[in-house]
């Protein structure tokens, strides 16, 4: 995406100090998951993922899995969250990757758009126009929801701690550097 649209996106982005809007997931066992009962037990770190198929949200997957002892002492619910992922495809990514937090889908993209990370369609037709009609057919006609792939930790008392949005996919944090923000919660 051109650096306008990244500054377009990320001007309508929560970030660090913003009160998290509330979220409902159905979790892998078709419970609910709501920010306010998660919250209650500890902070919430949510990871937006572009999709299963994204090399990046493949890595991040692996170094949340390594950091998972930390991230469980720090008391963080950690969720995984994905547009169109079916409970098959959540069930066969967590098994592949050896995953012990959540996957969830964000069906509507609701979640995205309410922490402001959902792309518009002005944003998504400037993305078609670069890349072509190639990546029009990738989604044979569906709506692109997907959210840029970003990471938000939320502390107990429903603000937000430590926001980060990837514009470059070839860039990201590691899920270690998160051990103090969440320590710090505690």
């Amino acid at each position: 995406m051109t650096s306008s649209g990244s500054d377009q996106l990320s001007r309508r982005s929560l970030i660090a100090g913003d009160r998290a809007p509330d979220f409902e997931f159905t979790g892998p066992a078709a419970a609910p998951l709501r920010s306010c009962a998660l919250l209650r037990l500890g902070p919430v770190l949510l990871t937006f993922y572009r999709g299963a198929w994204c090399a990046c949200c493949q890595a991040d997957l692996r170094d949340l899995m390594s950091a998972m002892a930390e991230l469980t002492t720090a008391r963080a619910t950690v969720l995984g969250v994905f547009h169109q992922l079916s409970p098959e495809a959540g069930t066969r990514i967590s098994r592949e990757y050896g995953l012990s937090f959540a996957l969830v889908d964000d069906v509507n993209g609701r979640a995205a758009e309410s922490f402001g990370i959902r792309r518009s369609a002005s944003e998504m037709a400037l993305i078609e126009s670069e890349l072509g009609p190639e990546f029009i057919a990738l989604k044979e006609g569906e709506p692109w929801i997907l959210p840029m792939q970003a990471r938000y930790v939320i502390g107990p008392n429903g603000v937000i701690v430590h926001s980060e949005i990837v514009f470059d996919y070839n860039e990201r944090s590691g899920a270690a550097g998160l051990i103090p923000v969440l320590q710090h919660l505690g």
